[in-house]
């Protein structure tokens, strides 16, 4: 009998969640097997979980899951009847077929052909599965009907079915779509409680003037009104009488008013609240797939490294959630490449061959914070104090005035790295720059901790969830702005000859240290108010470790407010955040504090507030690179990439036609392969490096060359950076270009 076409899309959709949900058991349990080989529990979760994938994929027909599934499934019960046992390199291809099994699964929903061979991994999973000693013959038939009669028997709490039913009224699931849409509507009544509130605001003012205007009546009535004229007398009773009445009306309208909008302050702050649990989820969303990767990289960096992971289920804002994927990650590079030491030296230190990373998880109301501890080697204050001088990130005199603590914050500025050339791995200069912009669009923070030969502990500080936030509203140039009230630090009143010069810039003072001056018109290119002679209102704002003061026209107030994007191609306006509301429904502008701040202290003052046609460009030069590659295919995908992100390109086939362009160009960067007829690129990295005019040209290797032996030939010809095309990305060939160049 055929499937009804709308049940068979239910039982895919269903099927699709719980094997997300089961691929990730499977992975779990096998590298937790790893470290514990022999837990029952383990193997009974890993065929438990194979068989499920198995009986569930053949049974709506997509076979190509279920036929991998069934090879884990035979895998899995050899190893239950201990007929086999897993080794790393088995752990390896268990891993692979679990990652094919997702791949088959969305080649499946996306109508497309597999991109591997299952033929081939059936092949290699049959073999492990042929290594196990015989085992008793059973009759293929009592077999089945024995197996579904234990597998009940055998479930434990440790694999709990997907909440995809009703379980006793309790739970359901719940689409982030729509929770997403009601979200939304919530900020719209967010929005209109403010709204509310500004016009509660307006009615207090009414109130006072007809307070004032029955004090002139009553004044007027019984001081120098004309007794004498009797029509003039009742004229002035019957505006006192209109007056008082009106008076009453709106005191009680006031009162009505005020006890509403308290109910529905409370409503919409619980619903809010209410909405906002929705969101939560438990970090081990984000934390599930950390542990391979861990491992994957240890084992690629030949390091033994345990990860300990406390508090997975502390819940969190999704968004919160994936916001962190990207610094957590390049925290777990950082540490095994930079801070973990190999077994050998660690064995020297009197440490276990076995490195441990811990991440804890720790609810703080709201907010949430997360600890990055490992057990190496720690972070060289003075060998970051070296990089930053080398880089130009500091100069001798900012260093002298330093701490030890502020030289370690160092580490999170754009650029810095102490590799001595960047690979795929770190050393790029922008992982844990990314960490701090990263948690800095999360309204979060970082900071470090370290000890020589005991390790590094970083505090990430997220707030629980990103609603609605507190603005202060300020006028420039006969606009008003918003301006995020989490980074502002002070605001003050000053008369002008408390501005001084140091050092040509006009700067204030600001617990004794001196803060450069700018106008926020200016900065915005608006028309400047003349603030000679007069008190001048003043905003510090700051970011990361920069800090500005902004001259301001008037800080109108402080205001509960709840930012939306703007559209395209509104989205790309600098120095914009996005829009707010204001209690008349027109559109105010929030500010970017961090775009401020940048255009603010590099004095780029181009136009930022005005039409297409007012727009100036200020002319710079644009980077020269010089790409060198055999593949027809690879140059023209790296001119292409490059030439999209504005930069001028030129290509040559070999080594040796780009030694002749060097000779008679100017480049601003050099790209190359290594493998290329008539001259290679090492022998040409090596001749620039050993070229007096070309020696501080940047150059940049590109190659399917990723062994250990290769990158050090790398760096001994003076290579600065080292990208492996096996993992070449588009963006991260544009981050090493832009920090080089």
């Amino acid at each position: 009998m055929a499937t009804d076409p709308d049940l068979l899309k239910l039982l895919v959709a269903t099927f699709t969640t719980e094997l997300e949900e089961q691929t990730q058991v499977m992975i779990d349990s096998l590298l937790q097997l790893e470290k514990s080989p022999g837990s029952s529990k383990d193997i009974d979760t890993l065929f438990r979980a194979a068989h499920n994938i198995k009986g569930a994929a053949r049974g709506i027909g997509i076979n190509n899951v279920g036929d991998i599934a069934h090879q884990l499934e035979d895998i899995f019960s050899a190893v239950r009847k201990k007929e086999l046992s897993l080794d790393a390199s088995t752990t390896d291809l268990m891993l692979d077929a679990v990652d094919k099994i997702r791949v088959a699964m969305s080649a499946y929903l996306e109508n497309k052909p597999l991109t591997f061979d299952i033929e081939e991994l059936k092949k290699r999973l049959a073999k492990i599965a042929e290594m196990k000693s015989p085992a008793p013959v059973t009759p293929s038939g009592d077999a089945e009907k024995k197996e579904a009669k234990t597998l009940p028997v055998e479930r434990d709490d440790s694999l709990k079915e997907p909440e995809v039913i009703l379980k006793n009224a309790e739970s359901i699931r719940v689409s982030i779509d729509n929770i997403d849409k009601v979200s939304s509507l919530m900020e719209e009544i967010q929005v209109n409680k403010i709204s509310l509130d500004d016009q509660y605001a307006n009615l207090d003012e009414v109130i006072m003037k007809t307070k004032h205007l029955l004090e002139f009546w009553n004044h007027n009535r019984y001081g120098s009104a004309p007794n004498t004229d009797e029509s003039l007398a009742k004229m002035y009773q019957g505006a006192l009488d209109e007056t008082t009445e009106i008076h009453y009306l709106l005191t009680q309208l006031h009162q009505h008013f005020r006890g509403h909008l308290n109910e529905l302050s409370l409503l919409s702050n619980s619903l809010h609240d209410e909405i906002r649990r929705l969101r939560l989820i438990p970090a081990s969303h984000l934390l599930q797939t950390l542990p391979r990767f861990v491992r994957n990289l240890a084992q690629e960096m030949h390091k033994e490294v345990h990860l300990h992971i406390k508090g997975e289920d502390v819940k969190m804002d999704k968004l919160i959630l994936e916001g962190l994927n990207d610094p957590l990650i390049h925290l777990l590079r950082n540490a095994i490449d930079h801070g973990i030491e190999t077994p050998i030296n660690r064995h020297k230190r009197g440490k276990s061959e076995q490195a441990n990373i811990n991440i804890e998880i720790v609810d703080e109301g709201n907010e949430i914070l997360i600890i990055f501890n490992d057990d190496g080697n720690g972070i060289d204050i003075d060998k970051i104090a070296e990089s930053a001088l080398k880089k130009n990130l500091i100069t001798e005199a900012e260093l002298s005035a330093l701490t030890n603590n502020e030289i370690l914050q160092l580490i999170f500025r754009p650029g810095f790295s102490t590799k001595d050339i960047i690979t795929n791995i770190s050393g790029r200069g922008v992982g844990l720059d990314v960490v701090k912009s990263n948690l800095a669009s999360l309204k979060g923070s970082v900071t470090v901790e370290t000890m020589p030969n005991l390790g590094t502990t970083f505090y990430l500080r997220v707030p629980l969830t990103l609603t609605s936030e507190r603005g202060l509203l300020v006028r420039s140039g006969d606009e008003n702005f918003v301006m995020p009230t989490n980074s502002i630090i002070r605001v003050m009143d000053i008369q002008s000859h408390e501005m001084m010069m140091v050092e040509t810039e006009e700067v204030v003072m600001l617990d004794q240290h001196p803060v450069v001056v700018r106008s926020l018109a200016k900065i915005l290119n608006l028309a400047e108010a003349n603030h000679k002679n007069k008190i001048i209102s003043v905003i510090i704002v700051k970011r990361d470790w920069h800090t500005l003061a902004l001259i301001v026209d008037e800080i109108i107030g402080e205001r509960e407010i709840v930012v939306k994007p703007l559209q395209d191609p509104l989205n790309e306006m600098p120095c914009i955040a996005g829009g707010t509301l204001s209690s008349i429904g027109e559109v105010i502008l929030v500010l970017n504090v961090g775009d401020i701040i940048y255009r603010g202290l590099n004095n780029s003052f181009e136009t930022v507030l005005t039409t297409t046609d007012e727009i100036t460009v200020k002319k710079q030069d644009i980077p020269h690179i010089l790409v060198v590659d055999d593949s027809i295919t690879t140059r023209t995908l790296e001119q292409n990439v490059l030439e999209n992100k504005g930069y001028k390109v030129t290509v040559a086939v070999n080594g040796k036609e780009a030694w002749d362009l060097l000779q008679n160009n100017q480049f601003s960067m050099l790209i190359t392969d290594v493998n290329m007829p008539i001259m290679d690129g090492f022998e040409l990295t090596e001749r620039v490096k050993k070229s007096e005019r070309l020696s501080s040209l940047p150059v940049i290797i590109v190659t399917a060359l990723g062994s250990d032996n290769e990158k050090r030939r790398g760096i001994e010809v003076g290579a600065n950076a080292y990208i492996v095309k096996s993992e070449f990305e588009s963006n991260v060939l544009l981050q090493t270009v832009s920090q080089l160049v």
